[in-house]
Parts: structure tokens; C-alpha cells; sequence
């Protein structure tokens, strides 16, 4: 059995690697709406898995990272 795959890793996998593309491009190519791929795009950012330029309707992104990268489940603590 596969295992579950969470919509924002999806959503990002879909993006092409190593390539800018709009915001609304993105939200073509998932089906989405654009105000859902913002939060995915913050997502991505905050894994490390897309990079951003620009700002409002004019924001470009471009997925830097081959896979899904989910963040750790437990923070370091000093």
C-alpha cells in the first residue's frame, strides 16, 4: 500500500523543478485556487523546498528541492 501523501506535499510536487513560474500558473497546473496556492507557497518556503521572487501578481516561484520535505516533529531544545 502507497503511503498517504498530505495535499501541500502534493501540491508542490507538482511545480516544476528548477523553473519559474507564476503564481497563477502554479494554481492552473494544481487545479487550485490562488488564494490556496499562497498558503502552499509559505509552506514550501518555510521547508525549503521553493524560492520566491516578486510580490503580489507579479510573485514568481520555482521548486528548488526534488522531493517533499516535511519538517521535523519535534523542535531541538537546547
Amino acid at each position: 500500500m502507497p503511503p498517504l501523501v498530505h495535499p501541500t506535499d502534493r501540491t508542490l510536487m507538482l511545480l516544476p523543478l528548477d523553473e519559474w513560474i507564476s503564481v497563477g500558473a502554479a494554481a492552473t497546473r494544481a487545479e487550485l485556487d490562488e488564494d490556496v496556492v499562497a498558503s502552499v507557497v509559505r509552506a514550501g518556503r518555510r521547508r525549503g523546498v521553493l524560492r520566491t521572487h516578486g510580490k503580489g501578481a507579479t510573485q514568481q516561484i520555482m521548486r528548488i528541492y526534488p522531493g517533499p520535505r516535511r519538517p521535523s516533529p519535534h523542535p531541538t531544545q537546547p
